[in-house]
């Protein structure tokens, strides 16, 4: 479990945010588990489970579009 107290401590002076040495513990904590429970996760598990919806839309968007533009040019032709 890597060591994030300094981290966050410095990250938080960085951003001009004034944290007391417990409430930088405690988000150090939060951040070592979630690190920890990332390493079990087998990686494309992780990107199949939590997809970009905006991504995938904007991907149907350009495809439906150029489907459109397409069907369009053999129509006008």
């Amino acid at each position: 479990m890597p060591n994030l107290l300094p981290v966050v401590l410095t990250t938080a002076s960085s951003k001009g945010q004034v944290l007391s040495f417990s409430q930088a513990k405690k988000i150090a904590r939060r951040l070592e588990k979630r690190f920890d429970s990332y390493s079990v996760i087998d990686p494309e598990a992780y990107v199949l489970h939590f997809w970009d919806e905006t991504g995938e839309t904007a991907v149907k968007n350009v495809l439906n579009e150029n489907a459109v533009r397409r069907i369009r040019e053999k129509v006008s032709a």
